[in-house]
């Protein structure tokens, strides 16, 4: 009897134990900032996984030089009707991106991360979707304490970089090659505050196995340019957090409605975002732009608003959503001025995964609602109105390219998006998504070219490890 009480108490410790156990923290949209340090002990209460063998590979006795890997496999397959409003321009095809990532750590303070994409497209090779083989990122790093509340990272290399609500700085997470920098940072983190200061110049990726040249040293390259320094400072007196920042853009061709040339512009922007309460959130960005473009000096702003309201005891726990964006556009032409908002490095799926606009000269609307009908499930549906903030300006594509002039065309209705997305994750690993939209020509796009309403459907799936 002794032994069957002995034997009942450990099933149940057993049982309590597993019940206490932690989920594994979720994969980070930048895989480089993964840490799988609490694999090291055995004892942590963090739930353990059959993949944990290659998440923690010791080179060492004491575990303080370890080897991590991972990666991804993101099969999708899309679908447009009259792509880019232009009549039975019709395209169906199959997409992938594939991923491999090792992180070396070398003790606790220096560590090299080096990611392998292959992104490919079967109706042809398409910028940014199509590449046989590339080092997407490869950097070196060494992080340290300067005081017991300062913390210091230096990273040099190819590496990815995002800011705020990516607005102006985005990882190009829709299509299958996501953007990288050859860039030196620097990261402070004093406190609960982040300074980020860097320097870089875009990767422009090529459609053949390690044909992306490393440029930052590179005097002839003409890949744009970014540098600046970030600030993201929790506020202790007012509701939210706050992001103060200044960045800089160089190419050495630009193109808007007025005028072409090398452009230098110098981005300020303060942004404020959180919650207030349990149901309302808040986003919102005010951005002022200055410099040059050949012989035209800049002035462009942008103004966005993005506010949620969530019904947390209702069923479903709908979330309504409202966001309001101004983004200047040039307002006299020919007057030695250009008023036009650079969206910089902006995420091409911004607006939606059909990538047919940009936030430039645009003024929008878009009123959304989220709901949860299971758990893991989230539905999305969103109805989207833009116009052109000045007439005397264009329609904008991703990134920043002007792709219909503004001629002498005073209708400002660009159109009318409808846009629905579901997401089912089954598990940290595996999840599914399905991005549809439906575009509406407006006017100006009635007035200026091919003007046929855009369908595109996504459905995509994706395995980290």
């Amino acid at each position: 009897m002794r032994t069957h009480g002995l034997l009942l108490l450990m099933v149940v410790f057993q049982v309590i134990v597993k019940a206490q156990e932690k989920e594994p923290p979720k994969f980070s949209y930048f895989r480089a900032e993964e840490n799988y340090d609490y694999l090291k002990n055995s004892n942590d209460s963090i739930k353990r996984e059959k993949l944990d063998i290659i998440k923690m590979i010791p080179l060492s006795k004491d575990k303080e030089v370890n080897l991590n890997l991972g990666g991804q496999i993101r099969p999708r397959v899309e679908h447009y009707s009259n792509r880019f409003w232009a009549k039975e321009n019709d395209e169906t095809f199959y997409s992938q991106r594939l991923a491999f990532y090792t992180n070396l750590n070398v003790g606790r303070h220096i560590r090299v991360f080096s990611e392998l994409y292959n992104g490919y497209t079967s109706h042809r090779k398409e910028f940014v979707e199509y590449d046989e083989l590339e080092f997407h990122q490869l950097f070196a790093e060494y992080k340290g304490n300067l005081s017991e509340k300062t913390k210091i990272s230096l990273r040099f290399g190819r590496q990815e970089m995002a800011f705020g609500s990516a607005r102006l700085v985005g990882f190009r997470e829709g299509p299958n090659i996501r953007r990288t920098f050859d860039a030196g940072r620097v990261i402070l983190n004093i406190n609960k505050a982040k300074i980020q200061g860097f320097y870089g110049k875009e990767v422009r990726p090529n459609f053949y196995a390690f044909d992306n040249d490393f440029t930052l040293f590179d005097g002839s390259a003409t890949n744009p340019q970014l540098w600046g320094v970030y600030a993201t400072v929790p506020s202790k007196r007012v509701f939210g957090n706050q992001e103060i920042y200044y960045l800089g853009f160089q190419s050495d061709s630009s193109r808007f409605n007025d005028v072409s040339g090398e452009e230098t512009r110098h981005t300020v922007g303060l942004r404020r975002f959180g919650k207030l309460g349990k149901r309302f959130g808040f986003n919102t960005e005010l951005i002022y732009q200055f410099g040059e473009i050949g012989d035209s000096d800049i002035s462009a702003f942008n103004i966005e608003t993005d506010y949620h309201y969530e019904l947390i005891h209702t069923k479903w726990t709908p979330s309504i959503g409202l966001k309001l964006e101004y983004t200047s556009g040039d307002r006299k032409t020919g007057d030695g001025k250009i008023n036009t908002f650079n969206p910089m490095f902006v995420n091409p799926a911004y607006y939606s995964l059909a990538k047919n606009i940009t936030p430039a000269n645009m003024i929008s609307v878009h009123p959304s609602i989220t709901i949860k009908p299971v758990n893991k499930l989230k539905l999305y549906a969103e109805w989207g109105m833009f116009w052109r903030a000045s007439k005397h300006d264009g329609l904008y594509t991703p990134p920043r390219f002007l792709v219909r002039d503004a001629g002498d065309v005073t209708d400002t209705t660009i159109g009318h998006q409808i846009g629905f997305t579901a997401n089912y994750e089954f598990n940290r690993h595996l999840s599914f998504d399905l991005d549809t939209s439906y575009f509406i020509a407006g006017g100006f796009i009635e007035q200026t070219g091919e003007s046929e309403d855009i369908f595109h459907i996504a459905p995509t799936i994706s395995y980290k490890f």
